[in-house]
């Protein structure tokens, strides 16, 4: 029910933006017309889970006999929903001489989500008498979904490329961002395998219930017009702060580790407003709009 809300308020929002008129280009009865440094930013996502290695062992029973053992772990497909704001900031920041008009810092955003997480183990064991001749064998399966309320926090540098401009800025980008990003589990009941399999071969771990990690995107975005920008991105997190793991991002469920990426669509749509002194415009408006028409921002 959660999701579906979520999805339907997102679908709702960009109608109502694209019947304003928002991605047309700007006629000449609204030349005055100025984005200013603040937009609302929204994204659908693909998640999944790139799973770790195999597993195989061997374990000493108290009968005398051993048991072998193998666990494979596997990602599936999930989805989330962002919405948030965006803030370019006035300041001329650090200018990267190499890459032109590119900053360390262009802009940051922010936002509130909710992620679903898929994914599944699979261990297979086999008992051995002494001379290790097979006796029986038993396969279990346990699948997991994680849905999980998200909260997210990006600096980003932009890179220019190609020829094409809107105005006078180029139209193609290349985003690098590096953040936080928050996650809260509420509950999960999908901690058992299927069908009352319970000949586990190693111990299970599972991840808490709050999730903090360092996070890197890169995005290839694309200018629609002065407010409107486009920007799929890959994201991957770097470290996990809680639970530390030794600098690993990866998650425990059942008895293997799973590496949590998504493959977002972002858009971003800066707010306009005549400016407030008529056709001259108040000046940190007209001279942030200027900036950004030029690729300056």
């Amino acid at each position: 029910m959660r999701i579906k809300l979520i999805f339907s308020f997102l679908l709702s929002l960009s109608y109502n933006l694209t019947a304003q008129g928002s991605f047309e280009k700007s006629s000449k009865g609204n030349d005055y017309i100025v984005v200013v440094n603040d937009g609302i930013q929204f994204s659908i996502a693909t998640t999944y889970l790139i799973p770790g290695l195999e597993v195989n062992g061997e374990n000493d029973l108290l009968t005398g006999n051993r048991e072998s053992y193998s666990i494979v772990p596997q990602g599936r497909l999930g989805y989330a929903a962002e919405l948030g704001f965006a803030h370019f900031p006035k300041w001329k920041g650090i200018p990267i001489s190499v890459f032109r008009k590119s900053r360390i810092w262009d802009y940051f955003d922010w936002g509130l989500g909710y992620k679903v997480f898929s994914g599944r183990e699979t261990t297979a064991i086999n008992l051995l008498d002494p001379t290790g001749v097979s006796i029986s064998s038993n396969d279990g399966v346990g699948s997991f979904k994680l849905g999980m309320f998200s909260a997210r926090l990006s600096a980003h540098s932009l890179v220019y490329f190609g020829k094409k401009k809107i105005d006078k800025a180029r139209k193609h980008f290349i985003d690098n961002a590096f953040g936080i990003n928050f996650e809260y589990l509420p509950s999960s009941t999908d901690t058992t395998y299927k069908e009352g399999f319970d000949a586990y071969a190693l111990p299970h771990t599972f991840q808490g219930a709050y999730n903090l990690q360092f996070h890197y995107n890169l995005g290839i975005g694309v200018r629609f017009n002065r407010a409107w920008m486009m920007i799929p991105t890959f994201e991957i997190p770097l470290i996990g702060f809680y639970k530390w793991n030794g600098l690993n991002a990866k998650w425990n469920w059942f008895s293997s580790q799973y590496w949590p990426v998504l493959f977002r669509l972002k858009f971003i749509k800066l707010f306009e407003r005549v400016p407030k002194c008529g056709a001259y415009g108040d000046p940190s408006e007209m001279n942030f709009d200027k900036k950004f028409r030029s690729g300056n921002f």
